[in-house]
């Protein structure tokens, strides 16, 4: 399992647009649904998104992190 500081700080790097980590965008384990949920927040619009385990390693590794991406452009 990736961990916390780590998925989020690749998540900036990636897509900077997006803000940092702790500022407008927070990641943590949701235990419940089993995932990462991502939260994001721009201009007073707040979306969370939902991450796999499997494909939040795969963001951390840089082999993907497409559904963030595709999930948070809308606000860009």
């Amino acid at each position: 399992m990736v961990n916390r500081s780590e998925l989020c700080e690749k998540i900036s790097e990636i897509y900077p647009q997006l803000g940092s980590c702790e500022r407008n965008m927070v990641v943590q384990w949701d235990a419940a649904n089993r995932a990462w949920a991502v939260d994001f927040e721009l201009g007073g619009e707040k979306v969370r998104h939902f991450l796999e385990d499997a494909d939040a390693a795969a963001c951390v590794l840089g082999r993907q992190c497409v559904g963030v991406g595709i999930e948070f452009g809308q606000f860009l």
